[in-house]
């Protein structure tokens, strides 16, 4: 049976446990980050034989809609021991803690992915990809440094969280609120963290930098960028071309919004360059982040359309409900409801019978909510059906910005 996680009963086992996922290395240094991570998440556990084998948590955030922000339930982890597999405990563990999210407010709830085809059955629907680039730290066109960053440790990561919260926000910014988070992250990457402080020494824009045991030559990795301004990112950028004298590669994500590209001086000679090396820059792109819808009407309520005007039925199907208690008092989005498109969007439970009609799992309406895909491109790809006329309208009015996390969870 599912019970609150014990510091006491489980702590050496959830250590196992995550030695055995590969989450957890031997050392002081990672030790401090799970109990990090413990103190920001809320943790249920299953036993087997006794112990704990399998554990789920939960931490609190927002996620950004447009130029709004809606309570967000992150799972921050599921985890199963060897002997905890294939008996349906992580799935159980992890629709609770859904559940759980949503009785303390949430109206969305997001996770990474191990791999694409597991969380489907509790409603998640996959996001667009991340695209990540290796980059000679020479050829970044960003001015060189005129001032030496500070540098950042553990030690300084509820300063360093603080700053992420400030960073600039674009459409599907995810903020996760403990400072928790960020130390287990610094603790996670071997690296240091490097920044700016403004006149009156408050951190402005910072970045973690991880070697992650690489060769002095690279590819070294940033972990996260936080930023307000042009100005201030490619001050960050600037940073990373410094490392050109000793560094002949940097793995770093797209920031958000942006496309790196742009910043690099000749990047297919790069590529040509460095071709079967350590530090081949050819980029990669992979979606390994979903969220799912918790409360239609909330959701509904945060997207404004301006240019769309439109109105049609909606009917739900939602997976989760199967993997919770009979006597749960939120059961999923499935259902009936009447959507309206424009300035102002809603949601209403019902059904005209004078309006088209869409049918979609959670998961699909979940991706074209947040602007992952047009309803079209759902309709041969996901689980979503309407009339051609209907798939037109939506996909030539539902139109939102690609929305990316820009924190990895």
């Amino acid at each position: 049976m599912p019970r609150a996680f014990d510091r006491d009963r489980d702590l050496e086992h959830l250590q196992r446990i995550w030695r055995e996922t590969g989450w957890l290395k031997d050392g002081e240094k990672f030790e401090r980050g799970l109990d990090a991570y413990l103190k920001a998440c809320n943790t249920i556990v299953e036993d087997l034989h006794g112990e704990m084998e399998v554990g789920a948590s939960r931490a609190e955030g927002v996620l950004r809609v447009q130029q709004t922000s809606v309570p967000l339930c992150v799972i921050a982890g599921v985890y199963a021991g060897i002997a905890g597999r294939q008996g349906g405990h992580a799935t159980r563990l992890t629709a609770l803690q859904v559940a759980a999210g949503v009785a303390d407010g949430a109206v969305v709830a997001s996770l990474g992915i191990f791999d694409q085809g597991f969380y489907e059955r509790l409603g998640f629907g996959i996001g667009p990809y991340v695209h990540r680039i290796t980059v000679e730290p020479s050829s970044l066109k960003v001015p060189r440094l005129e001032r030496s960053p500070v540098r950042l440790t553990v030690d300084d990561a509820a300063e360093i969280h603080a700053c992420r919260l400030a960073r600039r926000h674009s459409h599907g910014c995810v903020d996760l609120s403990h400072a928790g988070v960020t130390e287990l992250g610094c603790c996670e990457h071997a690296g240091a963290g490097l920044g700016f402080r403004d006149t009156d020494g408050v951190l402005t824009h910072c970045m973690w930098v991880s070697q992650d045991g690489k060769a002095e030559d690279g590819p070294w990795s940033v972990q996260w960028m936080a930023w307000r301004t042009p100005a201030q990112l490619f001050e960050l950028l600037g940073i990373v071309k410094s490392f050109a004298d000793q560094v002949s590669g940097v793995r770093i994500a797209d920031p958000a919004g942006l496309q790196l590209q742009d910043l690099i001086d000749r990047p297919f000679a790069w590529l040509r360059r460095t071709k079967g090396g350590p530090n081949y820059g050819k980029p990669t792109s992979i979606a390994y982040w979903q969220h799912r819808i918790c409360d239609v009407q909330a959701c509904m309520a945060a997207l404004s359309l301006p240019r769309a005007d439109a109105k049609f039925n909606l009917r739900l199907r939602d997976p989760i409900e199967g993997h919770l208690p009979g006597d749960a008092p939120w059961k999923g989005c499935a259902g009936d409801w009447i959507v309206s498109l424009g300035e102002r969007c809603g949601a209403e439970a019902g059904r005209d019978e004078a309006l088209p009609t869409l049918e979609a799992s959670i998961n699909a309406f979940t991706r074209m909510w947040i602007g992952v895909r047009s309803a079209q491109s759902l309709a041969i790809t996901d689980d979503l059906s309407g009339s051609d006329a209907l798939l037109d309208t939506l996909s030539a009015q539902w139109t939102l910005p690609e929305p990316a996390t820009d924190w990895d969870y």
